[in-house]
């Protein structure tokens, strides 16, 4: 069994596992050299490549887990939805879903042929890593994956799908309905595809209004996780910015919580049920622009933090690690991690 997966069971393992999400991304120069002669879903959809580079980090920086190469677009991408990756603009979908006949594509997803080869890449990346490390899977949630399919590119104001929202939420909930339930496929097939645990992401959740979390998306959110710990798969929550809905996510069946830069570690820690792990929460501009020692530093503080809970905690940033992070910075942040013995 891996280390971060003893850990969680309960084993004293004497320190507290790391990783960083988004750590085989832009920061890395190999990652740069291979994005040079692929475009982005070339290297997401050849299993050999997005193997290749999810391996990257631990060339570099001694990291607990793998979390394979991928987007919060593949799904949807593999069932055939014209999705391009633009420099600068991030996903654009070329035709917007928004109507409830379109959203029905996803209930034919099949994972194992829709997007066989993220199961392909899992498998490649399982039999290269060490005994003692976690593979990672994850799949963005439906109201972050909904916000991309119904805006057509990334709008800050979130005007399309807040729009129909506002209009008509039950439609609106009966198609994220019916993407949670792709969605728990395709991670159910992650982890028989080698994944000891999955993160779902919901990025733009800060910009739901809690009526409609209360009335529509909680009830989503509870049969997605109730499945997946169903299955035996553990599951991670990620949301950010998301401070007054965070009472509600409580409730959640999750394993584990990810937790932003806004709210410390304690604060949410009476919350939660002590069986819920937390993963968090290092600042990443902190990595992108402070210096070693300061990231040391700061990396001690929320070790020191951790250790003053009664539950279990993963290291990691608050969210993904950004473009331009001197690799040295987060080389830091983890073998600090992994020195600091509790």
């Amino acid at each position: 069994m891996p280390f971060l997966m003893k850990y969680l069971s309960g084993q004293a393992m004497g320190r507290f596992p790391v990783w960083m999400m988004r750590q085989a991304g832009r920061y890395l120069p190999k990652y740069r050299a291979i994005r040079a002669k692929h475009s982005f879903w070339e290297m997401a959809t050849q299993p050999e490549i997005a193997a290749e580079v999810s391996l990257l980090p631990i060339q570099e920086i001694p990291v607990d887990a793998i979390i394979f190469f991928s987007d919060i677009l593949t799904m949807p991408y593999g069932l055939g939805l014209p999705i391009t990756m633009k420099e600068s603009v991030g996903p654009i979908t070329e035709i917007p879903l928004r109507t409830q006949d379109q959203f029905k594509i996803f209930e034919g997803y099949d994972p194992s042929q829709h997007t066989r080869f993220v199961g392909e890449a899992l498998s490649l990346i399982k039999k290269q890593i060490p005994n003692e490390m976690t593979l990672l899977g994850f799949a963005g949630a439906p109201w972050t994956v909904g916000s991309y399919l119904i805006e057509g590119q990334s709008n800050r104001n979130f005007e399309q799908i807040k729009s129909w929202m506002h209009n008509d939420p039950a439609s609106l909930a009966c198609c994220l309905e019916t993407l949670g339930d792709a969605t728990v496929r395709y991670l159910e097939y992650q982890h028989q595809s080698g994944a000891h645990m999955v993160q779902l992401f919901d990025t733009w959740i800060g910009h739901m209004p809690k009526n409609f979390f209360e009335d529509h998306y909680s009830k989503i959110l509870n049969k997605m996780f109730f499945k997946l710990k169903e299955r035996g798969v553990p599951a991670i929550y990620f949301t950010k910015h998301s401070s007054h809905l965070t009472p509600l996510f409580s409730s959640l069946p999750v394993s584990g919580f990810s937790v932003d830069e806004l709210v410390s570690l304690t604060e949410l820690d009476k919350q939660f049920p002590r069986n819920v792990f937390f993963q968090g929460n290092l600042d990443p501009v902190l990595l992108l622009k402070g210096t070693e020692g300061q990231v040391r530093l700061k990396t001690r503080l929320l070790v020191q933090e951790a250790r003053s809970l009664q539950r279990h905690v993963i290291m990691n940033l608050a969210h993904g690690i950004l473009p331009g992070t001197p690799v040295e910075n987060a080389r830091a942040f983890v073998q600090e991690a992994r020195s600091l013995w509790i």
